[in-house]
């Protein structure tokens, strides 16, 4: 049994996985699922897992840092265009219109400069996961990610509690 979560901050790879296996499901497109994680592809449990525990987030942020991830991930590795490129997204953008799903524009540029923290967190990390370290900091949530070579190991010392994509789903 999946457990309900008030407010998680979502990286990109949790969120591509969410995103891919709505759209295949829905067009039965099964060939899709050939880029997600072997484990999750395999496993018709875990497919339902994931949506189960997207579904049990009563909010869902995330940065446009992650969107534009998304956008490229689409592009790159489902190869999708016209129709399918659109029906990926309008099925997406439902999908996460049923849940209370915010994306945030951080600054980092800016707060970066101001803060020496969030300025060493993007020259190690990069925008994207400093962004999203900064954003779980400042909302007091949990981070789901599957980065456990660098996202984790940074956002447990600076005292984020990350959820692990793939565990959570067992």
């Amino acid at each position: 049994m999946i457990t309900t979560f008030d407010k998680v901050v979502i990286d990109s790879g949790p969120l591509f996985t969410v995103l891919t296996l709505h759209y295949a499901m829905r067009t039965k497109r099964v060939s899709l699922l050939q880029k997600i994680d072997d484990d999750i592809r395999r496993s018709v449990s875990m497919q339902h897992a994931c949506l189960e525990l997207f579904r049990s987030i009563r909010s869902i942020l995330t940065t446009s840092h992650v969107i534009g991830e998304i956008q490229g991930l689409q592009t790159s590795r489902l190869g999708l265009r016209g129709e399918d490129f659109q029906g990926f997204w309008l099925g997406s953008m439902e999908l996460l219109a049923l849940s209370d799903f915010d994306e945030r524009l951080l600054r980092l540029i800016e707060d970066g400069f101001a803060r020496e923290d969030v300025r060493n967190n993007i020259s190690m990390i990069g925008p994207t996961d400093a962004g999203l370290i900064e954003l779980a900091l400042r909302e007091g949530c949990m981070l789901l990610t599957d980065d456990q070579r660098t996202l984790v190991p940074l956002a447990y010392r600076l005292g984020v509690d990350c959820g692990i994509f793939k565990t959570m789903l067992k």
